[in-house]
């Protein structure tokens, strides 16, 4: 190599010498219209000489150069047949090209240092030292949300409820692929999240999930009434109506069969409990195969669901039962997969293996 070191610091927007043309800003085009400017600085701005003009008359014009401001006077005789002088092109134009001209040249003419740009500048230091000091705060979102309606309100949630007769259990869970219960899912996604199924509490007869309107917040309780006498005061059968009737309209109530929901220590359902089914929704003709004096349509180890609210009204509900009268064990395939979604306190079905 030239043995040259290698220069470890370039700063060429501060420049000394004859005619330098130091780096321009941003705001510059960086192109040859600068040394155009300075071209012609250098020709409109001569150096003070001395002008010897013959005096015909005593009469003196002093005057300045055209639309340049350097301050020359020239002298000359005057004649009568002399032009006026007008004094240059005023335009604004003309005026903003000539002070550009003066700005770039001026340069040429100084000593020492020169530069186009401001050397001085600290506004990037202020405003990288404004960005860290500011980096840790946020606006709180009581501020920055408060006219945000939460995803909780506007988005669904979606449930998926399995109900099984016990002679279609295994029938169920290999059609459906999931064991008789309560999930959330979300309709293109494989992911299924269990609420409660018959591996931590889904169980015979009755099963109820409540949700509330207003949170999405879900409860979960299970009567098991097969093994009740219907007039037995303290068993489930009480149980479970005690609880519908403690519900306000508030609730949006589930109700999922599995196993026997028929019978109650052998015997039909009681008036009472056929009821309160029917606040919830249920229709006018639930109730068990061989109740008396009018059967209702639960058949034995049959898969029933009910989607409802307190005070809704008998046969509002979204009810949906199968199961044929088979004896002794029930029907083989009396389930029940329905997916329905909940949107700000109503329930809309989605799709059911049963027929409306």
């Amino acid at each position: 190599m030239n043995q040259q070191s290698l220069p470890k610091q370039v700063n060429n927007g501060i420049l000394s010498g004859p005619n330098v043309m130091p780096l321009k800003d941003l705001t510059s085009d960086n192109a040859d219209s600068f040394a155009i400017n300075r071209s012609l600085f250098q020709n409109s701005y001569v150096p003070p000489v001395n002008l010897s003009v013959p005096q015909v008359t005593q009469t003196i014009i002093q005057r300045q150069s055209p639309g340049i401001q350097h301050g020359y006077t020239i002298q000359g005789g005057a004649t009568v047949n002399q032009k006026k002088w007008i004094g240059g092109n005023r335009d604004s134009s003309q005026i903003t090209r000539n002070r550009r001209v003066n700005t770039t040249g001026k340069i040429l003419s100084n000593t020492g240092p020169q530069s186009f740009t401001n050397t001085s500048d600290n506004n990037t230091r202020v405003d990288a030292l404004a960005r860290v000091r500011g980096g840790g705060y946020t606006v709180p979102l009581k501020v920055s949300q408060k006219n945000v309606i939460p995803i909780s309100v506007i988005t669904p949630t979606y449930y998926r409820i399995i109900s099984a007769g016990l002679s279609a259990i295994t029938n169920a869970t290999s059609t459906t692929g999931l064991t008789s219960g309560f999930y959330t899912y979300l309709p293109g996604y494989s992911t299924i999240n269990r609420i409660v199924n018959t591996t931590n509490g889904f169980g015979r007869s009755y099963n109820v999930l409540t949700i509330d309107k207003n949170t999405n917040t879900t409860s979960f309780n299970r009567f098991d009434i097969f093994g009740n006498t219907p007039t037995d005061a303290s068993g489930n059968v009480t149980s479970m109506i005690n609880y519908l009737s403690s519900l306000t309209s508030n609730s949006i109530v589930i109700i999922a069969t599995f196993d026997e929901p028929s019978q109650s220590g052998g015997a039909a359902l009681p008036q009472r409990f056929i009821t309160a089914m029917k606040n919830v929704g249920a229709s006018s003709t639930f109730g068990s195969y061989n109740q008396i004096p009018t059967p209702g349509f639960l058949e034995y180890r049959s898969a029933y669901i009910l989607v409802g609210s307190p005070g809704l009204g008998v046969g509002n509900g979204l009810e949906h039962y199968k199961g044929q009268h088979i004896l002794p064990d029930g029907d083989p395939n009396a389930f029940i997969d329905l997916r329905i979604s909940i949107l700000n306190g109503q329930y809309t079905q989605i799709y059911s293996n049963v027929p409306p």
